[in-house]
Parts: C-alpha cells; structure tokens; sequence
C-alpha cells in the first residue's frame, strides 16, 4: 500500500508541475508582444510644433531603425486633406513629396505609419504651422450696369413647382475606423486556471479513492 501511495504522489507532483510550467507559458505572448521593440520617429522636416513660412514641396520623416514600407497623409487647417505624390523610402528615411504649390496658413497634422525589419512597426502624429502661405481668394463685388426691366417670371405649371425646389447635398463619406491592437482579456487566464484547478481536483479525488483505508494490501 504504500508502494502505491508513493507512485500516486509522484504522479501528482510530475502533473502539478507540467501545469505550473503551461501557466508559465500561457503569458509570455502577451508579455512578448507588450516589449516588443517599436519603430519611433526620430526627427522630421518641417520638425514638430515648428513653424514655417510656406507649405514645404516634401516631407521627410526620419525613424530610429531602417524601415520597409510607410503611410503619410496631410490634413490641412479646414480638415481636409492635402494630396500628396509618393513615398521614397531608403534605410531609416521616408521622403513624402505634396502635390499642392502652397497651401492656406494655419496648422497642418502629419500622420504616419512605418513598418521594419523584424515585424517592428509605428505610427503617431505632428503638428507643424503655416504663417504666410496662400490667402483665399475672395470674388470681387459686381458692378451695377443699367438694364432693362426685368421681364415678369414665366408661370410655371403645379406639377413641375415641386421639383425646382429639389436640392440635394453629397455626404461626405465615412472615415475608417483605426486599426486597433487587441490584447488577450484577462478573464481568459482566469478560465484557464479554473480548468487547470478543476481537473487537478478530479485527479486528487481519483487517486485517494484508490487508496483508501481498508484495501487489502498485497
């Protein structure tokens, strides 16, 4: 009996101690993921919450390792955003050349987003300011010329009234929602750990049923 009391107490022991080392485990992607090494941006031109005079002919965004592909856009002070040629990436650097001469004063968001080597990626955002730039144009105000008297409206019939009044106005079309990085919730190491906890529960269980007082022993 006792022979068989110490083979279940080894057993038990060797069983406790693979599921310590799977609840070991379970964590590290989460872990690995959360220090995992980012690509930030180093410097740029125009450089952040700088100002400048014009709207710059290229954008150049400089990032702390050699990078593989990148993502510009140029939203402007009216919100709207400013075309932009195409990105020229070579080691660490990103050159972005705009499509637009010049644009209106005010302040201008840079927004980006990098891939490197390594599965390494980054994104975020600047600002930079336009003081001289273009000023809107403005239409100048008519003149007044002599005319004739207007003639009198022609009449229009009942069923064609309605459809002069008919204006529609295009929606501008949704913006996409960012790509968010989902991180595994917390309640799933607690269910894994409550099912860890419930079959070694039933393991125990079995094995002292086995070996209860009163069994001959051999």
């Amino acid at each position: 009996m006792t022979g068989r009391f110490l083979g279940v107490v080894r057993r038990s022991t060797v069983l406790a101690a693979i599921i310590v080392g799977i609840l070991g485990i379970l964590p590290f992607p989460a872990i690995a993921t959360a220090y995992a090494p980012r690509l930030t941006l180093a410097r740029s031109t125009p450089a952040a919450e700088t100002r400048v005079g014009h709207l710059p002919q290229e954008l150049q965004l400089v990032f702390s390792d050699k990078i593989l592909d990148a993502q510009v856009t140029l939203t402007g002070p009216d919100s709207a955003t400013v075309p932009v040629g195409g990105v020229t990436v070579r080691n660490e650097t990103a050159r972005i050349a705009l499509a637009v001469p010049d644009g209106m004063p005010g302040s201008y968001t840079v927004s980006y987003t990098a891939s490197g080597i390594g599965g390494m990626s980054g994104n975020g955002s600047f600002s930079f300011t336009v003081t001289t730039g273009v000023k809107s144009t403005t239409s100048a105000k008519p003149t007044r010329t002599p005319s004739s008297p207007a003639a009198p409206p022609a009449a229009t019939s009942a069923a064609a009234a309605p459809a002069d009044f008919l204006t529609t106005k295009a929606q501008p079309p949704a913006a996409a929602p960012a790509p968010s990085a989902g991180r595994p919730a917390w309640w799933t190491f607690a269910a894994v750990l409550l099912v860890v906890a419930c079959v070694l529960v039933v393991f125990l269980g079995f094995s002292r049923s086995r070996i209860r007082p009163g069994n001959p022993a051999k």
